[in-house]
């Protein structure tokens, strides 16, 4: 396993989408998630209306809402980059043809697929850093900038907010990479997870969130469990337009769990018994 988890450590690494998407995605965060939503709150238009005052909303960029503010957005954006990187891990094998002179070659098949299984992982832990560690320096220069003061969550949150993150990141890529098997298509998979993503999780999912029946269906998907876990760290301040998550944290990380243990064992299944020709 240790040769395979190599091969595919090194095909993250050379593999320039990788670093595209993940410059992609730590750009999104600090010009939305940041920049754009201080200058927006500092210097109000004539129009803005908020049971909040501008003043207060302020603070989600200042270092004190480090970890919510960062885990806002991984249900969607974060997942879209997540599930791209596991398409490509997997599916990018069939397009290229090279899974098949990889498995001629001494390695077996479910030893062939633990180095992905592990290295996908490792990414996802890589990312979730790099996206800690940028957003908590952008909050500390806009908290400069503005000349405001702000405390630090401790230590032991922002662990917790890693752990998290880790979780949820990690089961969108292994989504993308057993719908990647499954498809044997870069195109196929990514598309069709995409479109599973934001129109099913985000559309209707905000459409049909307090209607009766469908209600309950939609707490039984990732992206609404990820919302759930996320709810475990709130602002420092009360914001009634935030809506409410329709399961609790507790819950939220199980379904993760169950989800990463079922995507991983069905990639397993999947691509153990069926036939990788094009």
């Amino acid at each position: 396993m240790i040769g395979s988890l190599s091969a595919e450590s090194l095909k993250i690494r050379k593999r320039w989408a990788n670093w595209i998407l993940l410059g992609t995605l730590l750009a999104v965060l600090i010009l939305l998630g940041y920049v754009l939503t201080y200058i927006i709150v500092t210097n109000p238009p004539r129009n803005f209306r908020s049971e909040v005052p501008a003043s207060v909303l302020k603070r989600e960029v200042f270092p004190e809402n480090l970890v919510p503010n960062i885990l806002a957005g991984m249900p969607t954006l974060g997942a879209a980059i997540m599930i791209i990187y596991g398409g490509l891990s997997s599916a990018s094998e069939y397009g290229w043809l090279t899974i098949q002179t990889i498995l001629i070659q001494k390695p077996g098949r479910l030893t062939v697929l633990s180095g992905k299984l592990v290295a996908l992982p490792m990414l996802s832990l890589v990312v979730s850093i790099a996206l800690l560690a940028t957003a908590a320096i952008t909050s500390y220069i806009l908290v400069t900038v503005d000349g405001a003061t702000s405390n630090w969550p401790s230590a032991a949150v922002v662990l917790k907010a890693l752990g998290a993150l880790w979780l949820q990141l990690s089961v969108w890529t292994a989504f993308g990479m057993v719908i990647g098997i499954v498809f044997r298509s870069t195109a196929a998979a990514i598309g069709g997870c995409l479109v599973y993503l934001f129109v099913i999780e985000s559309l209707l999912g905000s459409l049909f969130a307090n209607t009766t029946g469908v209600k309950e269906i939609l707490k039984f998907l990732p992206g609404v469990n990820a919302a759930g876990l996320n709810s475990a760290f709130a602002l420092t301040y009360h914001n009634p337009n935030l809506p409410a998550p329709l399961v609790d944290a507790t819950r939220g990380t199980i379904t993760l769990l169950i989800y990463l243990a079922v995507f991983t064992l069905g990639a397993a299944l999947i691509f153990r018994r069926r036939d990788v020709g094009a």
